[in-house]
């Protein structure tokens, strides 16, 4: 499937879904066209989805949102599993597509690295070959959207078919942590893989890039943003701190701003604000992102 959305003047996204027996590993592809007249910010938030950006044109500027240092600036990108949410700056054109995978099809596309990219972001072309090189190539020399798309399904689908697994119990622990919303204790997790913590806290950082505990984080985050922003659900502040996991609505708040840079209401004003009349979010079904100020130069 191909959605064209053009949610503003000299700007268009396009969404496609994998082919369907991809979609255990891949959860979309994004295509996007900017020719934007003045810088924007965005800020992306902590998820469980490893990102390849593709460019064909224009780089983007990535800065920790949390803990500032100088920005480094892509043309394509890896990003894998984050515990801090990252802003992205971008301006004049800005062409390419995006691939959102499951943390579990990073590891069967890609091998121990999907592993090391945990907590940063690298040049994709560096760190995941030049067969990587090759494909971005033959996607911007592609006639249509649909023609890209189709050439991503063949290159997931040979790099799956004999790609690494990840163990069975580290399958079983993510599978706990996700049906738990990240609630479930780690040490149920070393008493149902009998492992040791070591061991549990190794195999996660090696096939995942993070710890158990560090993923559960983002599972609670995600959590916690899908219930602030849901139309129809309105919580107590202390009963959302309590049905996400955290001791009470002061820890959800210090989480959250060690986390994403800002608190709760921060983030949801930025999403309301933004000027920028574009679909926030880059992953179907996920909170993701906010559209920033261009004014502001801080979160806060």
């Amino acid at each position: 499937m191909v959605q064209d959305t053009r949610p503003t003047t000299g700007a268009a996204l396009v969404l496609g879904l994998p082919a369907a027996p991809l979609r255990r590993y891949v959860l979309d592809y994004r295509g996007y066209r900017m020719a934007l007249d003045h810088p924007q910010r965005r800020l992306e938030v902590p998820t469980d989805v490893v990102t390849v950006a593709l460019a064909f044109e224009g780089t983007m500027r990535l800065t920790d949102a949390v803990s500032p240092a100088p920005g480094v600036s892509f043309g394509s990108v890896a990003a894998g599993l984050r515990r801090t949410a990252t802003i992205a700056e971008q301006s004049g054109v800005l062409h390419g597509l995006a691939v959102s995978l499951t943390p579990q099809g990073a590891f069967r596309a890609f091998g121990p690295v999907a592993g090391e990219l945990g907590g940063q972001w690298a040049e994709a072309g560096e760190v995941l070959g030049p067969r990587l090189g090759t494909l971005a190539a033959r996607l911007a020399d592609a006639p249509t959207w649909r023609a890209r798309f189709a050439l991503l399904d063949g290159h997931f689908t040979a790099l799956f078919a004999d790609g690494p697994t990840w163990e069975p119990d580290v399958v079983w622990a993510w599978r706990q942590l996700r049906r738990s919303r990240g609630l479930v204790p780690v040490r149920a997790l070393v008493e149902g893989t009998g492992w040791s913590r070591r061991r549990l806290e190794q195999r996660f950082r090696e096939q995942l890039g993070l710890a158990p505990k560090q993923a559960a984080g983002i599972l609670r985050l995600q959590r916690t943003l899908s219930l602030l922003t849901a139309p129809d659900e309105r919580f107590a502040r202390a009963d959302l701190a309590a049905l996400c996991g955290y001791y009470d609505q002061s820890h959800l708040d210090r989480t959250f701003r060690g986390m994403v840079g800002c608190s709760p209401r921060e983030f949801l004003a930025s999403r309301r604000s933004a000027a920028t009349p574009q679909p926030a979010d880059r992953v179907i079904g996920r909170i993701t992102s906010a559209v920033l100020d261009p004014d502001l130069s801080e979160l806060t």
